[in-house]
């Protein structure tokens, strides 16, 4: 349809304007180019080809759309716009209704120091961030610190990770706290990864788990003072990108979309995805799986990943009859113990011993003992009988090998460091 006469009176003022401007001219009305822009794209404006001023308008929207065609997509990032400030009232007993004196934009007036004026730059998230990174605040460097202590060893320096009140434990080595805190901030200038690289290289990571002094035992039962490295279960992602690379599935691409949760027949409830993902997650690692706070994966929750409702400083290791199950039952995991079976045959000789001792090297991390060969050797008899397969056959061979994957990957020494 044609334009009606006040749309077409407003095209012709933009036309006007739109012609007087030099081709580096800036574009001081954007309301009149946006329509303009409008009208064109509509088919609402034509262009004469045949004249000049058409044939370069003709090229300059070529030039346009080849331009275009080379912009990467746009990147869109969670943010928050500056604002002014606003003191808030407080409120007597929590009622709105009842507002008390106004209480200043601050810093926590338990970890500050007395006399501190008030925020009173802009909305005060700039005062607050430099407060809590300030090198009169220790407490922001001895939390972090202590989280990826607790990570790596287990146990934190300070027991209650998510409690450093009067209500958590005291630490157990106060000095050494307050050192790997000072190491973070200072050598290794807040970098998480320089601390673990030091923490990890550290004679006390390298320790083995079984104490070997009498006197030690004695003096620390419980291990408080880390006589020795403790055994420490695997998290849930770990587990299962353990798995995915055991099995030569793990897919490393790094960042991009998450994958959409897997949904069994027994995950029901309100908002049930329409489409499921794969049983495997298109091999991606677990950190880029999808996470629905009513859908959550059911071999992630019984090997402990936290409901994602709140912070967990510390999550929970459990030993439980339901995760022996899962890694016995779970089509995730009995699919990839196949796929291991098949890697090994096609990287392997067919040298039985050669390919357990593969076995081994990539559960375990290290060789069999000429005990577990035997038995090993010993399983692979019995099961070939107990399945009624022809010895040396194709058929065999892959059943045979899958079956000891997947007993492979019921080990615990798959699952914990021991």
């Amino acid at each position: 349809a044609k334009p009606g006469a006040r749309l077409a009176s407003a095209l012709t003022g933009v036309i006007r304007h739109w012609s007087k401007l030099t081709p580096d001219g800036p574009i001081e009305d954007g309301v009149s180019m946006d329509l303009l822009d409008w009208a064109l794209q509509n088919d609402l404006l034509e262009i004469d080809q045949e004249s000049a001023e058409g044939r370069d308008i003709g090229r300059m929207i070529q030039r346009y759309q080849k331009l275009e065609q080379q912009l990467k997509p746009p990147s869109y990032t969670p943010a928050m716009a500056e604002g002014s400030g606003l003191d808030e009232a407080v409120f007597i007993r929590g009622s709105p209704k009842t507002p008390g004196p106004l209480a200043p934009r601050r810093f926590l007036e338990g970890l500050d120091s007395p006399g501190t004026p008030p925020f009173s730059q802009g909305s005060g998230r700039l005062d607050l961030a430099t407060h809590v990174l300030s090198p009169q605040n220790p407490f922001t460097a001895r939390v972090m610190a202590n989280r990826i202590w607790a990570h790596l060893f287990g146990r934190g320096i300070v027991p209650s990770t998510d409690d450093f009140g009067v209500l958590g434990q005291p630490p157990s080595n106060p000095e050494l706290l307050d050192w790997v805190a000072d190491t973070f901030r200072t050598d290794a200038k807040w970098s998480v990864k320089s601390l673990i690289r030091m923490l990890v290289t550290s004679s006390t990571y390298r320790m083995a788990s079984e104490s070997t002094g009498a006197r030690a035992r004695e003096v620390d039962p419980d291990n408080i003072l880390l006589h020795r490295m403790p055994v420490k279960r695997l998290e849930a992602e770990i587990i299962r990108d353990s798995i995915l690379a055991i099995s030569g599935r793990l897919d490393r691409t790094q960042m991009g979309p998450s994958v959409p949760t897997h949904l069994t027949r027994f995950m029901e409830g309100r908002g049930r995805p329409g489409i499921s993902g794969p049983i495997d997650g298109n091999g991606r690692r677990s950190i880029y799986l999808e996470v629905r706070s009513n859908f959550l994966s059911p071999m992630m929750r019984t090997f402990d990943a936290p409901i994602p409702f709140t912070t967990v400083g510390k999550r929970t290791a459990s030993n439980v009859p339901a995760q022996s199950l899962v890694l016995m039952n779970d089509p995730f995991v009995r699919e990839q113990a196949t796929l291991w079976a098949g890697k090994l045959s096609r990287t392997v000789a067919k040298d039985p011993e050669a390919r357990i001792q593969r076995l081994f090297q990539e559960a375990c991390g290290r060789t069999a003992t000429p005990t577990e060969l035997l038995r090993v050797r010993e399983f692979l008899t019995e099961q070939t009988a107990a399945l009624g397969l022809v010895a040396g056959s194709e058929n065999s061979t892959t059943a045979l090998w899958s079956d000891l994957c997947h007993a492979f990957l019921n080990t615990k020494e798959l699952v914990y460091v021991p």
